[in-house]
């Protein structure tokens, strides 16, 4: 009798373990997925926003010429200022000294 008693046990016990081996089992095959699928939608976000950076660089660089365009025709510009202010500063200091002999009331 303690045999079989001993031999029930260990069936028990052997039936137990398989469960809990299985159960265990199928609850880091799950966590396994749950993860899979958090990754799966980091990566796609990190595409996503790859792609959003890389359109910004480009619109940045298309500023960037058009700044250079703008910057050369504000130097132009500039220097056709400079041109005219000397000239104008030449024709006052030249009136200046003709009106200086020019009485006022």
């Amino acid at each position: 009798m303690p045999f079989w008693l001993a031999l029930a046990v260990a069936l028990v016990l052997t039936i137990a373990s398989l469960i809990y081996v299985t159960l265990n089992a199928l609850d880091a095959f799950r966590t396994f997925k749950a993860v899979s699928r958090n990754l799966t939608a980091a990566t796609d976000h990190v595409t996503a926003t790859t792609a959003q950076i890389e359109r910004h660089l480009e619109l940045a660089a298309e500023s960037g010429s058009r700044l250079e365009a703008s910057l050369g025709r504000l130097r132009a510009s500039r220097a056709q200022l400079n041109v005219l202010t000397s000239a104008l500063a030449d024709v006052r200091e030249s009136v200046d000294r003709v009106t200086a002999f020019v009485p006022r009331k």
